[in-house]
């Protein structure tokens, strides 16, 4: 592999992958083989592959272990890294045994009952965790009316995640697996990170056919290709990297794997329709100069107490573009223009005041003496001293 670096301001650096579940959260079950063994070692060969591939990027893995971590501490690993890109690693299932396919999925409200079912089946993790209701202000997996809470913090890289999970859906198109395209809900993993994150779901342990190629070295090396390709166009968008092919960078195995559904132990192929999808992107085309936040869809009633820390450094009567040379190092930047129309640039997005302050302390250590940390709650600006 040899890479072709442009003098692109707007670096990539580090990469965080999540391999799904772990430990006592075993994730969706096959016929045989457990999601969080084969998002594991799915992980662990993406890992692998960006370092051989791409070794100026740093690699971070939420587990490496059969081990089983928090929903919001993956996303506060790849935070306190100022990561670049989460990739959280998944399996599908489905009550039908025919379903099959790739799903790659970007944070927001979902737009189906069926995309909502997805992430409640996601999402149930956090019942295995102690003072989960602590930890999520309340939050209910089950509850279809605390997913609301999702229309009011809409990521500041929501075009990015897109272009990124289209791109990893082309990819696993072009080596032969069946995509159901691009989606979007609520997933918790995703809710609070501060740089592009998709979740994949790589295929369904529910279909039988399917399970073999997910529980294969053959197959998940494959997956882990596909995933890397994926990244490989996703960086030349942000930072203008070329990649010229080797002969080591060829996919393992005797070409793509085609999947025959009806194989004798699993029903007659099924697709649900792509109309909750989102149209995959055939070209990505990212503006990092000028990230914008998408304003939160207009509700009547918002039934949690959601508290999020983040951290203003700066504000200005005049609105001060990204690229200027004051912001254009920091990634997380959003404007959050108060009713007055005094332009307040924070940072971050903590559900912790400790983690809030920390990165307070660190961007003035960077020069920004007058940072201090600021709360919001149910997506409102608050007082500090109002919430605990």
């Amino acid at each position: 592999m040899v890479a072709h670096k442009s003098k692109n301001p707007f670096s990539f650096k580090t990469i965080v992958i999540d391999a799904g579940h772990g430990g006592h959260d075993s994730g969706c079950l096959g016929a045989f083989e457990k999601e969080k063994y084969v998002t594991l070692d799915i992980a662990l060969k993406l890992g692998a592959l960006i370092e051989k591939n791409m070794p100026d990027v740093k690699v971070i893995y939420t587990r490496k272990t059969d081990e089983f971590i928090e929903l919001y501490e993956r996303a506060e690993i790849a935070n306190r890294n100022n990561a670049d890109l989460f990739i959280s690693i998944h399996c599908n299932a489905n009550k039908n045994t025919s379903a099959y396919g790739t799903e790659s999925w970007v944070m927001g409200l979902h737009k189906s009952e069926a995309n909502l079912e997805v992430a409640k089946r996601e999402n149930s993790s956090i019942l295995l965790e102690d003072n989960y209701s602590k930890n999520y202000e309340g939050f209910d997996p089950n509850a279809p009316e605390s997913y609301i809470i999702f229309s009011l913090n809409q990521s500041a890289y929501i075009d990015q995640s897109i272009s990124l999970a289209s791109q990893v859906e082309k990819e696993f198109d072009n080596d032969g697996r069946t995509t159901r395209g691009v989606k979007q809900a609520g997933y918790l993993v995703l809710w609070r990170t501060t740089m592009p994150a998709i979740l994949i779901e790589t295929g369904f342990l529910t279909n039988r056919a399917e399970e073999k190629v997910l529980a294969s070295d053959e197959g998940q090396n494959q997956i882990a290709h596909s995933i890397l390709d994926a990244v490989k166009v996703y960086r030349h968008s942000i930072d203008g990297t070329i990649y010229e092919e080797t002969p080591d960078d060829n996919k393992t195995g005797n070409g793509s794997i085609k999947i025959n559904p009806d194989d004798g132990e699993s029903p007659l192929p099924y697709i649900e329709k792509k109309e909750d999808s989102i149209p995959i992107k055939t070209e990505i085309k990212i503006d990092t100069g000028s990230i914008k936040k998408t304003e939160p869809s207009p509700i009547k009633t918002v039934p949690t107490n959601t508290v999020i820390y983040k951290v203003q450094i700066a504000a200005s009567d005049k609105n001060v573009s990204k690229t200027d040379p004051k912001f254009s190092s920091i990634k997380d930047m959003v404007n959050d223009k108060s009713a007055g129309g005094l332009n307040r640039y924070v940072v971050g997005n903590y559900s912790k005041r400790s983690d809030a302050e920390a990165r307070m302390k660190t961007m003035k250590a960077k020069g920004y003496k007058d940072a201090f940390v600021v709360a919001y709650k149910n997506g409102k600006r608050v007082a500090l001293e109002s919430v605990k």
